[in-house]
């Protein structure tokens, strides 16, 4: 897709605007954390997995992992069952986004080391544990 031509067409039948609308019945946290985790932070970029042309496999694989990342790295999936059955917990989960380290005192490496370093470790104490919310809870019918 080096050809503007292509990557025009490849947008036209893949690109959708991202899921950050409020959800009625949510509160304004889990709200701020859809909009956050969907749309500014775009975890699904790396944490959901692609079709054979690059696309995302939103409808099917929305945040269980990928391991087909650019040079050959790996994401694991952030879902909530999975995040749940690794023990994660909102307060785990928004001191990981803050400092990198992980509920079993590793840290994050690779690409989510860069993400928290140059980015969700500059967020506020407040955005970090709405996205944390957000990742934490079955979001599934959003």
């Amino acid at each position: 897709f080096n050809q503007r031509w292509g990557l025009k067409l490849w947008r036209a039948a893949f690109l959708s605007p991202p899921r950050t609308e409020p959800i009625e019945g949510n509160d304004a946290i889990w709200n701020r954390g859809r909009e956050l985790v969907e749309g500014a932070t775009h975890c699904a970029a790396c944490h959901t997995g692609r079709n054979f042309v690059g696309a995302r496999k939103s409808d099917t694989e929305h945040f269980k992992g990928s391991s087909a990342l650019p040079g050959g790295g790996k994401a694991p999936a952030i879902d909530h069952e999975t995040l749940q059955m690794r023990g994660w917990t909102v307060n785990s989960l928004a001191y990981a986004l803050r400092t990198g380290v992980k509920p079993d005192g590793d840290a994050f490496g690779g690409s989510m080391g860069e993400v928290v370093m140059y980015g969700t470790g500059f967020l506020t104490e407040e955005d970090r544990r709405a996205m944390a919310t957000y990742l934490m809870d079955d979001h599934s019918g959003g």
